[in-house]
């Protein structure tokens, strides 16, 4: 049989008996076939899109497994749930989505955020880091000045601060970008560069800043969106603000992480005080919990009477103290004589 015979060979059909043609088929396809198939329309079986179960001898339980704590020691200030719709960036193959706004170790030690954002408003110091390291559990990035701290100082608190053990370190937005690429050149760990417009963004961006920190106020979302048209793939974080809304809104304009502010210490025991005091007058057993919406809009010195310090001792604190007499002038009379 030749070529041309078996590229046309009939092929047997179940209806050649009834006198339908044969169907003939070359025997070479074409290759730049493309098939595709559009689900958008199909429906599938619930069971298929839950999440997975397992049959034990108490019934149909999760195959998800149960969430590790401790009786007493948990975490018990969660960062909001609308974090989870961020991106997040990768540090170190580790995934970052929620940065805690504190230095307070109390707070960070019991706080689940994927990392801590240290910065406060003084001169860094390698002790305050140090602290800040040994509370966490977590990537710390912390601040090594830019505004009051400049120059020098900045770039050996950054060599120090990578030394310690900091994941990334922090310029406040006054750096210049010559700073920022002198804080580049001596570390091994990204710089996050705080920016409050979008011009200020793209020459410490060339200077070699690994992620930018926006923090622009109510043009956060807006300066955001114009560095995300700029830079599709460098991270970007920025506030979040206090509500669920203004986090989604941060994330859709391209944050990729948000910074979380949380209550402090003072005002979740103020908050907790308050509702052991409610539930004790209503007859209830007062169950410890923290809520930090709901310490979040409490004034830390309404729990004035909960604070472990005599009123009179706080009443005083700001009143100068009244000068003390001094020696009467006839002591010192004959001192500057010598027999």
């Amino acid at each position: 049989m030749s070529h041309d015979d078996m590229d046309t060979q009939q092929m047997p059909t179940p209806g050649r008996d009834g006198g339908e043609p044969p169907l003939r088929v070359p025997a070479e396809l074409s290759e730049d076939i493309v098939a595709a198939v559009d689900f958008s329309e199909i429906e599938l079986d619930p069971a298929i899109t839950e999440s997975p179960h397992v049959v034990t001898p108490v019934g149909v339980l999760p195959l998800e497994p149960s969430p590790i704590e401790g009786t007493l020691r948990k975490a018990a200030l969660r960062v909001p749930d609308e974090i989870e719709e961020a991106t997040g960036f990768s540090l170190f193959g580790r995934r970052i989505r929620s940065m805690l706004y504190s230095t307070d170790v109390a707070v960070i030690r019991n706080a689940n955020a994927d990392a801590v954002f240290a910065v406060y408003p003084f001169t860094a110091q390698p002790a305050i880091t140090q602290a800040l390291l040994t509370a966490a559990e977590c990537p710390v990035f912390v601040g090594v000045g830019g505004g009051t701290t400049q120059g020098k100082r900045s770039v050996q608190l950054a060599a120090v601060s990578e030394m310690q053990g900091a994941a990334g370190v922090i310029v406040n937005s006054p750096a210049s970008a010559e700073m920022v690429s002198q804080i580049v050149g001596i570390v091994d760990i990204p710089v996050i560069a705080t920016v409050v417009r979008t011009d200020d963004a793209h020459a410490k961006v060339r200077a070699g800043a690994k992620i930018i920190n926006v923090a622009a106020g109510r043009e956060t979302p807006s300066v955001l969106r114009a560095l995300r048209e700029s830079y599709p793939t460098l991270p970007l974080i920025a506030t979040g603000g206090k509500t669920p809304d203004s986090v989604l809104e941060t994330i859709r304009a391209g944050a990729n992480a948000i910074i979380w502010t949380p209550p402090s210490a003072q005002m979740l025991q103020a908050d907790m005080m308050q509702r052991y005091r409610e539930l004790k007058a209503e007859g209830e057993d007062p169950v410890p919990s923290i809520d930090p919406m709901s310490a979040g809009e409490v004034n830390p010195l309404d729990a004035r009477p909960d604070i472990p310090f005599p009123d009179d001792v706080i009443d005083n604190v700001a009143v100068e103290p009244e000068p003390k007499p001094g020696f009467p002038r006839f002591f010192f009379r004959n001192r500057g004589r010598r027999s």
